[in-house]
């Protein structure tokens, strides 16, 4: 007992003994311009042993306990601000105020970010590539959607393909349809669900309320899991507890542009807070110039009588409620819609979005290390519909996503780890229109697990390590993505990085249950030619065709009377069968039939036959094929071999990296990133699978063929022969007609799958291919020359735009894969901005020219160079938050195309009128 007692009583006095030796730092951060209080700024205190700090409250005010006597760092920084660093001794146990004045820059050089490792760092000791778009450059931007912020940002392809239409990808493998980029808006995924395409135009990312948006480039699937193979762009929105006050916006512009957007915040005491952010626009889109060659072929592929809606609109509102049960706990209840009309550009071709809905629900709570939250996403197409068939979309498809993580340190923060779960449920609901017989089986359930530590090698050298492994119920076995990281830091404004990232990315829902009639041809007297675009996610095998030794294909055209009777070959190239000239033949004439008299006398006279409309009835009786006979046969065979497509796989990236990134002095920011990627396993487009049966053995062609026929048909010829009508006169007609039907080229038959048994049915399936390697550059300088004016330029370069099948080890198959997206792009620009004054910023970017192979979106697009200019006025003089703004996007009106199948783009001047209250 005395030896308890003489214990306890040792404890006691070395207790009182340090608490005797410890201190208190307490002060105010608040802003040097205006004196108000910056709440939420964070504070970090450092010594030898120790690394510490707080937040500052909603009045700016921060505290830190129990810090043991001694010297050390003290830096605060708040987005949009210089960061204040300071330097103090403890020496005693009275409290020491320490107060900051930060004042405002446009543009900070190391900013913090949270979307690289899922916690918040400073982006020069960022194991990943990473741009921060801070408030004062979203304030002095206007444009009709808050993704065109993007445009100058390195590493960023943006093809605008309409007034508020953009594809957005980070290092090229763009698409019409795109979703590769994962965009985050306040830690929800913010893809359309199923489609798992990013409509930017509905996100409720609006200037008013985007605090920062963060671009993480490179592979991600270690913390976030499927389809972070290229990167993150992160849209943060600001907090009520932080940002409270009423906020409204009204502008307008060219192409009858008419847009608002309003934001209210407020606290309620100090633990309840809310906030109401909204958004509606309207305006005339880009047209498609039935003059413009590709215009036009885009316009002839829409359905008959079909016109294309060129109006342009969409609303958004948006709820978020914040309870604050502790200084470092929070629970956030958020949610709205969005609604859009507009054109749009898909896989399946070009979509009329009408009344296209959106709906969002979301749960958060921090409290210190911890993060959970949960949310759902749902789409309503409304009466949306594809213009080249004129068939109705309809989508009530939803995402239902879970998430937890904890994150914490060890040895005195030398240590860090983070480790989380991740549950997605994707249901797709489109009641048979879009994904047809897998309607009832294309549920995707994706559960992950991860881990990530950094540790502290020496005082310059950091290593993160993360893995993480995950399963679905689409492929069989689990996937692992690792990710190793090396920052040196040879001084605290230099470092050094090199990584390693495995990402994949799961078939997309379209690419695995789509099941869509794309074209219907008639041939006539109900004949059918249709092309169906079918999932793969089981594969597709050709066992049936394969059964008799030989191959069988459907009939195209009626053989013996008989539609849809097999046809069946030996061999590929050796016809077992022939199918007659007058097969062929009847669907000729009943085009020709179709054809108005005074169009068939045009086209006899072409060929220097002139006849009356009496004679050219007679004709048409001759050629009857009741009257003529033709029993000549013509050979037939089958264009390719089937070949069996298999179940989709995960497209795997491999990503090698490295990079550099300083501060010289305290104005000049340099990065630069070298990149090497292995990508394999590609998802094609819907590409034909099923061969079909052709017309061979025609000397010199079809019309030379079908002359010879009528020349050996005695009595057609003798007859032809009393009006001076020539054998190869009529075979010329005929030819053409042929070719007007598509008959010429669409052969007799065509090889059905097991899975699909439908005769005249061409099948576009999707299929993995491919393994290609390739490089790429990324070039960053930021400079601020006053605290007024800065000016920046970036500069991406990729080794290769466009993979052929020998660079993808397919030869032979005529696969190939493009990046859609330029190899080469640079960008440039200044940023001038005078408090309560005036504004001005400029940015040049060239575009070097590429090739597009995207779906049914196949060419070129041209080399562009755009110049954006902006000015504005801030009132605060006058009436406090008071600004107008002004932008001409390509001001030199150079009409160019972005994307192919999209509109040229020109000029686009908005002016906008915002108003802020306290």
């Amino acid at each position: 007992m005395k030896r308890l007692m003489l214990s306890l009583l040792f404890v006691s006095l070395i207790s009182q003994n340090v608490a005797a030796q410890s201190s208190v730092l307490q002060g105010r951060v608040t802003d040097a311009e205006t004196g108000h209080p910056l709440p939420g700024a964070n504070v970090v205190v450092t010594a030898v042993e120790t690394r510490t700090g707080a937040a500052t409250n909603l009045d700016g005010d921060f505290r830190v306990p129990n810090l043991p006597f001694g010297n050390y760092s003290v830096e605060v920084s708040f987005i949009g601000y210089a960061t204040g660093r300071k330097r103090l001794e403890l020496s005693s146990d009275v409290a020491v105020i320490l107060n900051f004045a930060l004042k405002p820059v446009s543009i900070t050089l190391n900013p913090v970010s949270i979307s690289a490792s899922k916690r918040p760092e400073k982006t020069l000791n960022s194991p990943a590539s990473i741009s921060v778009i801070e408030p004062r450059e979203i304030a002095l931007d206007v444009a009709p959607s808050s993704a065109a912020i993007l445009r100058n940002t390195t590493g960023v392809d943006m093809a605008t393909t309409g007034i508020d239409r953009n594809e957005i990808v980070l290092r090229g493998f763009n698409n019409a349809f795109s979703g590769s980029a994962y965009i985050l808006t306040d830690y929800r995924r913010a893809a359309v669900p199923s489609l798992d395409v990013n409509l930017h135009s509905i996100m409720p990312n609006m200037a008013l309320d985007l605090e920062r948006v963060e671009v993480v480039r490179g592979p991600g699937s270690a913390l976030y899991g499927a389809g972070v193979d290229a990167g993150v762009i992160h849209y943060l929105t600001k907090n009520p507890f932080d940002h409270p006050g009423t906020a409204v916006s009204f502008g307008g512009g060219e192409r009858s542009s008419v847009s608002g957007s309003f934001r209210h915040a407020g606290v309620l005491g100090p633990r309840f807070g809310y906030k109401l952010t909204g958004q509606f626009a309207q305006a005339d889109d880009w047209v498609l110039s039935p003059n413009d060659s590709l215009d036009a072929e885009q316009l002839q592929s829409d359905q008959e009588g079909l016109t294309r809606n060129n109006d342009y609109k969409k609303l958004n509102v948006n709820g978020l409620v914040q309870y604050k049960w502790s200084d470092v706990t929070t629970l956030s209840l958020n949610g709205g819609f969005s609604t859009l009309d507009a054109t749009v550009l898909s896989g399946i071709g070009t979509v009329q979005a009408d009344d296209f809905g959106y709906t969002y629900a979301q749960m958060r709570l921090r409290s210190g290390g911890f993060f959970a939250q949960a949310y759902v996403n749902r789409n309503s197409a409304g009466e949306s519909f594809v213009y080249g068939t004129g068939d109705r979309i309809i989508d009530k498809s939803s995402l239902f996503s879970a998430q937890t993580q904890y994150d914490t340190d060890f040895s005195g923060g030398r240590h860090r780890v983070t480790f989380g779960a991740d549950y997605d449920r994707t249901n797709p609901v489109t009641e048979a229109s879009i994904f047809g017989i897998f309607e009832d089986e294309d549920l995707i359930s994706e559960f992950g697990l991860y881990a990530q530590s950094l540790t502290e090698i020496t005082p310059k050298l950091d290593l993160t390590l993360a893995v993480r492994g995950d399963l679905n119920n689409i492929e069989s076995g689990l996937q692992i993505s690792p990710r190793a990281a090396l920052v040196f830091k040879a001084t605290p404004k230099h470092s050094f990085r090199a990584t390693y990232n495995r990402a994949y990315d799961l078939p997309a829902a379209n690419s695995l249950f789509l099941d869509i009639v794309a074209q219907v041809d008639t041939l006539g007297d109900g004949m059918l030619l249709t092309q169906r675009g079918l999932g793969s996610v089981d594969g597709h095998t050709f066992d049936s065709a394969r059964a008799g030794g030989g191959i069988t294909a459907s009939a195209l055209l009626p053989v013996e009377g008989v539609w849809g009777q097999p046809l069946h070959y030996s061999g590929i190239g050796v016809p077992e069968r022939n199918v007659a000239w007058g097969d062929v033949y009847q669907a000729i004439f009943n085009n020709l039939s179709s054809i108005p008299t005074d169009e068939i006398q045009r086209l006899l006279a072409e060929n220097q036959v002139e006849l009356s409309e009496e004679n050219i009835e007679v004709l048409l009786g001759l050629l009857s094929p009741s009257r003529t006979v033709l029993r000549d046969s013509a050979q037939t065979q089958i264009n390719f071999a089937p070949i069996d497509i298999e179940p989709l796989k995960s497209t795997i990236t491999h990503g090698f990296e490295v990079g550099y990134k300083g501060l010289i002095g305290e104005k000049l920011l340099f990065a630069a990133d070298a990149y090497y990627m292995i990508k394999k396993n590609f998802v094609s487009g819907a590409t034909q699978v099923t061969p079909q049966a052709v017309y061979t053995d025609f000397v010199g062609g079809f019309q030379p063929a079908m002359a010879d026929a009528i020349r050996r048909n005695f009595f057609l010829n003798l007859a032809l022969g009393q009006f001076d009508v020539p054998a190869d006169t009529v075979a010329a007609l005929l030819a053409e007609i042929a070719a007007a039907g598509g008959i010429e080229e669409l052969g007799v038959g065509v090889v059905q799958t097991d899975q699909v048994q439908v005769p005249g049915q061409i099948v576009g399936a999707f299929r993995n291919f491919g393994t290609v390697d390739f490089w790429g550059l990324d070039l960053t300088l930021q400079y601020l020359a006053t605290d007024n004016l800065s000016l920046f330029a970036n500069a991406s370069l990729v080794s290769d735009d466009f993979f052929d099948d020998n660079e993808l080890e397919e030869p032979g198959t005529g696969l190939n894969v493009a990046l859609n997206a330029t190899g080469l792009k640079w960008k440039a620009g200044f940023s001038y901005s005078v408090p309560k004054g005036i504004s001005l910023n400029s940015s040049i970017r060239f575009t070097k020219g590429f090739p597009v192979l995207s779906g049914p979106y196949v060419g070129n697009v041209e080399d562009y160079f755009l110049w954006d200019l902006g000015a504005g006025y801030d009132f605060g003089k006058f009436a406090r938050d008071l600004r107008l703004d002004v932008m001409v996007q390509n001001l030199l009106n150079d009409e160019h195309r972005e994307f192919i199948g999209a509109p040229r783009i020109g000029r686009l001047a908005l002016a906008r009128l915002s108003y802020s209250l306290p």
